[in-house]
């Protein structure tokens, strides 16, 4: 029953990231991805549905359903108001077609270093990038590769960033006795080395895909403006928004938790976008009603990138249930006699990881039953933490990933067309910066 149980997870993982390259929406199959779990494991088949499956979507519903909610209104606002495409404007005239990718990596970047998530980020940069590529007739197919490579790999690498990934290791019963802020030498090197890598690829795949005929398509996501002069707000009074969420939570970092800072943050931006266009919700003039955008945002979010992204968390809660998953984490703890404890570690975190389709939940479990056989073989705590925090974000990025399911539902593309440009940027990236990192580490650069 082991074997069956092992082969059965394996079938599953592979039957979710078929069934999503096929179009399949994304919360039946992660339906049909826990009944293969749960008959090759055999597991109570209701039990575990409504057990397991279902803890694992309540818990992210009920987590994360104001963030997407509030996120998505926000996004709306920024949209409907037309700020969005005004600092898109701006920006097409700053970095012009060559480096509208460019643009957006950056961006997001400089958003999740201000402690924005990436469940959060996508929805505020989405509505920015998506006229900015539209402009330049750049695929969107790129950008869930943009913002996902921007907003976790190269933030991840970074010292000091706001992130639950980087703050875990960083607990004191877990004793390495780090913060944030370790390995900044490492974590510098890793960024600007991916950074630049990045910034070269969606460069080239953007030239390369307009070569080929692949352009900017729009979905149901966004509108195709035809006029090519519109009333747009001005500049100034559009980017508050934005630096609104990013200002606001980094002052109230210390005084609430990151989850209300963050929720405070959007309804502050939210609130902001109102104020400062009075044209579109008063007056004779008015185009919009507050209500409508608010409910329009909320609801979106709701009635798909929360359901899909819940839907795959399920299926992540059936796996870890499932007793063949122990032969996974069994191997990756036997890895450790085996091999230099950097690279089996890395190993070892990037295995659970891409098992459960999370960085945070691979990272959670290696920490749990898996960071005292480490300690007690002398690595560097400083080193170790920025090591493993890079590591756990590559396999986690498999097409099974909840993150990935959102971010093509929000820019409103498919996992089979975008993934081709997700992979290098978010498995192969960060496995290569991990590489980077262990050298680094065997060199003394920490």
């Amino acid at each position: 029953m082991d074997t069956i149980g092992i082969i059965g997870l394996l079938l599953a993982i592979s039957c979710l990231i078929v069934l999503s390259y096929k179009g399949v929406n994304a919360f039946i199959a992660s339906l049909i991805a826990s009944v293969v779990v749960i008959i090759t494991n055999a597991l109570p088949f209701w039990e575990t549905l409504a057990g397991s499956y279902a803890t694992g979507f309540k818990n992210f519903a009920g987590n994360y359903f104001l963030l997407f909610g509030l996120a998505a209104a926000y996004g709306e606002f920024l949209k409907v108001t037309g700020s969005a495409e005004s600092v898109a404007k701006v920006l097409f005239k700053i970095f012009g077609v060559k480096w509208a990718p460019l643009g957006a990596l950056l961006i997001t970047l400089l958003m999740a270093m201000g402690g924005v998530s990436a469940f959060v980020i996508v929805f505020a940069v989405y509505p920015v990038a998506a006229p900015l590529f539209r402009k330049a007739n750049i695929t969107k197919n790129l950008l869930p590769g943009i913002v996902l490579c921007a907003s976790v790999t190269l933030c991840l690498c970074l010292p000091g960033n706001p992130t639950s990934t980087n703050a875990l290791l960083a607990r004191p019963e877990y004793g390495l006795g780090v913060n944030a802020f370790s390995a900044p030498v490492m974590g510098i090197i890793a960024c600007v080395a991916g950074t630049v890598i990045a910034g070269v690829y969606v460069t080239w795949q953007a030239r390369r895909q307009t070569a080929l005929g692949v352009g900017y398509v729009v979905s149901g996501t966004d509108a195709l403006e035809t006029e090519d002069e519109k009333d747009l707000p001005p500049f100034w009074s559009s980017i508050i928004p934005l630096l609104i969420v990013v200002l606001v939570m980094i002052l109230l970092k210390d005084r609430m938790g990151a989850t209300d800072s963050i929720l405070t943050s959007l309804c502050v931006a939210i609130v902001a976008s109102v104020v400062l266009n009075p044209k579109v919700f008063f007056g004779a003039s008015k185009k919009e009603s507050i209500l409508k955008t608010f409910t329009a945002g909320m609801w979106s979010s709701c009635t798909s990138a929360l359901l899909l992204t819940g839907g795959v968390m399920g299926f992540a809660g059936v796996v870890q249930a499932a007793p063949g998953f122990q032969y996974f984490v069994d191997f990756a703890m036997g890895l450790s006699n085996t091999f230099n404890p950097y690279v089996s570690a890395s190993v070892a975190v990037n295995v659970v990881a891409g098992i459960t389709g999370t960085a945070l939940g691979g990272l959670q479990i290696f920490a749990d039953s898996m960071l005292p056989a480490y300690l007690a073989q002398g690595v560097n705590p400083e080193a170790f933490h920025r090591l493993l925090t890079i590591a756990c974000c590559g396999l986690d990025t498999l097409p099974h990933c909840s993150t990935f399911i959102l971010m093509c539902s929000v820019c409103g593309v498919t996992a089979k067309d975008s993934y081709k440009h997700v992979f290098p940027l978010t498995v192969i990236m960060p496995i290569f910066l991990t590489i980077l990192c262990i050298c680094m580490i065997m060199v003394g650069i920490i």
